[in-house]
């Protein structure tokens, strides 16, 4: 049965699609459907491939995994590609949807794309629901920022000695002695804040209690052995990486956070810069937000030893070492003279080294 590659240039409005042959350019088909009517595309390569053994892929985009999930449920081989991974020509100046269905064919017949792994539904929900906590969170952080550059540029501040958002922060904003309309002003930020603020510790509960379902116990259970990593923090990781064997290194790992250093060597020259930042930015929030604990007190709390009492074998030795891992390189970075942000990042990096490694290894007999 001869081979098609199929490429397809996914856009809400339209669905472009091209099919190259294993040998030769000249495309098998190309047609175009309605990105509203994901049927008629399913009906025309299920078609195909009766014909043909069909490989078929598209951009990972706003589109999500409809289609991938459509099209598999019928026995048609698609994948979803990583956009930023894919071969680029740099003399190449014109860019149509067909050129690009049809370059995604060729590369995909060339073995030379990086395709994203495809969450099932459920997994896909939970990540939702890690992903609205995340947005409303940034509201909320939003808000207070607001809230207080408005009372700064007003000529109020806080009483000394009062916790920034703590209850007795709350009574003096609400008593304060304002004009009426400046009143308004400011009850409708903080009713708004509080509002948001509800919401958040409502889906905080979700989450936590979904960390005790039985697909996710054993993976928040090793998570939570390092220091910074509550439930809910696990969840978080978890819901971005799900099956962390899919890395086959540690490095690989830090990779898809974004954590690796920038390079530009030729020669003898070797030129490093910054984090890539070309990664999963929610897991590499959560790992340099996790390493501030680390940073505030090298020594484990009651907490934290229960929690690394919960696991066994190699995993508690990863767990322990990483505790005296990360305090180490943080002070001998600044001890170089490189600034506390930076080593908090390179500490993020090492953190991430120690994730891999304790959600891979195998459970003590």
């Amino acid at each position: 049965m001869n081979r098609v590659f199929v490429g397809m240039d996914v856009h809400k409005e339209k669905i472009v699609a091209v099919g190259i042959p294993l040998e030769g350019t000249v495309p098998v088909f190309r047609e175009e459907f309605s990105g509203s009517d994901l049927s008629r595309i399913v009906k025309r390569l299920v078609r195909l491939s009766k014909t043909h053994q069909v490989a078929s892929c598209y951009e990972a985009g706003p589109c999500g995994y409809g289609l991938v999930r459509a099209l598999q449920e019928k026995g048609v081989d698609c994948h979803i590609v990583a956009p930023s991974l894919i071969p680029k020509k740099p003399g190449n100046r014109v860019k149509t949807d067909a050129r690009d269905a049809r370059e995604l064919a060729l590369s995909l017949r060339a073995g030379t794309l990086t395709f994203v792994r495809i969450p099932s539904e459920e997994e896909e929900s939970v990540r939702g629901l890690i992903r609205c906590r995340e947005d409303i969170g940034k509201e909320v952080r939003r808000l207070k920022h607001i809230i207080a550059h408005w009372l700064l540029t007003h000529g109020y501040r806080k009483p000394s000695g009062v916790g920034n958002w703590s209850p007795t922060h709350w009574r003096w904003m609400r008593g304060m002695e304002l004009a009426a309309l400046d009143r308004e002003v400011l009850d409708h930020y903080l009713d708004t804040l509080r509002m948001l603020d509800e919401r958040l510790q409502v889906i905080d509960g979700q989450i936590v209690e979904l960390s005790e379902a039985d697909t996710y116990r054993e993976k928040v259970r090793r998570l939570r052995a390092f220091r910074g990593f509550s439930a809910l923090g696990a969840m978080r990781v978890v819901a971005e990486v799900m099956e962390f064997t899919r890395f086959p290194s540690a490095p690989a790992f830090m990779k898809y956070a974004g954590l690796t250093p920038s390079e530009y060597s030729s020669s003898d020259r070797i030129r490093r810069g910054r984090i890539t930042k070309a990664g999963n930015s929610l897991l590499r929030y959560v790992l340099v937000e996790a390493v501030q604990s680390v940073v505030r007190t090298p020594y484990p709390g009651r907490a934290l030893l229960q929690r690394m009492e919960a696991v066994q074998g190699p995993l508690r030795e990863i767990a322990v070492n990483c505790l005296g891992r990360l305090r180490t390189k943080f002070l001998r970075l600044l001890h170089r003279g490189v600034s506390s942000g930076k080593a908090k990042v390179a500490m993020a990096r090492e953190l991430a080294g120690f994730v891999w490694a304790m959600m891979t290894a195998p459970e003590a007999a």
